[in-house]
């Protein structure tokens, strides 16, 4: 059974997700929130994978809407690198564009307080759901194949 992290990573919250090409569902985790240091984002990735089991990570690669890619592209692929070689996993990278806007759709941050809206990011819940809506593309792809 082959099973993935997606990632939905940014410079505040990483966003995480889960999910396996048998059941070929993407479940939002929890949010990496706080953390000062790279070293400690690698730490709670162990975490998540030594309870939940991977075999490859999914990172959404946040293009511009022209497909051009932008400066966050750097820091993915600079973030990528060292997930590479702390893990010695694959990692696949899935075209984000528009996923952390479906996923505020979904939570049903559109309609909300800003007050909501704040503690919602802050918790992360906006970044797992796109972190899940990066892995379920990355499935929905493989079931198709």
């Amino acid at each position: 059974m082959s099973t993935f992290i997606g990632i939905d990573y940014g410079s505040k919250r990483i966003g995480l997700s889960w999910g396996t090409l048998d059941l070929g569902v993407a479940v939002p985790i929890q949010a990496i929130t706080d953390y000062t240091s790279l070293s400690q984002v690698l730490a709670q990735l162990r975490r998540v994978m030594d309870e939940k089991g991977c075999d490859a990570f999914v990172i959404g690669l946040p293009l511009h809407m022209n497909g051009q890619a932008g400066t966050r592209v750097k820091e993915v692929e600079q973030f990528s690198v060292l997930l590479r070689q702390h893990f010695s996993l694959p990692i696949h990278f899935v075209d984000e564009r528009l996923s952390t806007y479906t996923a505020k759709c979904l939570v049903g941050l559109k309609k909300v307080s800003i007050k909501k809206e704040k503690q919602q990011k802050r918790s992360g819940i906006v970044d797992s759901r796109a972190a899940s809506i990066i892995l379920q593309d990355f499935l929905d792809s493989k079931s198709r194949t």
